[in-house]
């Protein structure tokens, strides 16, 4: 009969740590999505011709509360930019690159806010098929 009755605690005490632990997910999921920084278009595919991309892109970004906010880059071409009216929601930019983009929306702080990511993507050549017969085979 002990067994029995340690067993059940055992089983309450699994699932109020599995309540608490699922109650956290959800408090976390709520957290990360205050902020969603958004970029459109999200690629951009070249020619075999082209060396560069070259195109307008327009980053949004939706918050719970306004702030100041900046957009930081690894592209070399643009420099920090920060809002001076807490009520901006987006950047229209013009690129010109062959490689991936990388955006960062911080705060103030440089407390990261949220990121997103443009691909570059080159097109290869169009393959010739080779022929695997001989032009002499009747098979």
């Amino acid at each position: 009969m002990q067994f029995i009755n340690n067993s059940f605690r055992f089983c309450q005490l699994i699932i109020i740590l599995l309540l608490f632990l699922s109650l956290g997910s959800v408090y976390a999921d709520t957290l990360d999505g205050k902020v969603k920084l958004t970029a459109t278009p999200e690629f951009c595919l070249t020619d075999a011709e082209e060396q560069f991309c070259e195109m307008d892109i327009v980053l949004n970004w939706e918050m719970a509360s306004e702030q100041l906010v900046c957009i930081l880059s690894d592209y070399e071409a643009m420099p920090r930019w920060c809002s001076t009216d807490s009520s901006t929601r987006s950047l229209n930019l013009r690129i010109q690159s062959d490689k991936d983009i990388n955006f960062v929306l911080v705060n103030k702080n440089n407390n990261t806010l949220g990121s997103v990511k443009i691909n570059i993507t080159k097109s290869s050549a169009t393959k010739v098929r080779r022929r695997y017969r001989n032009p002499w085979s009747l098979f």
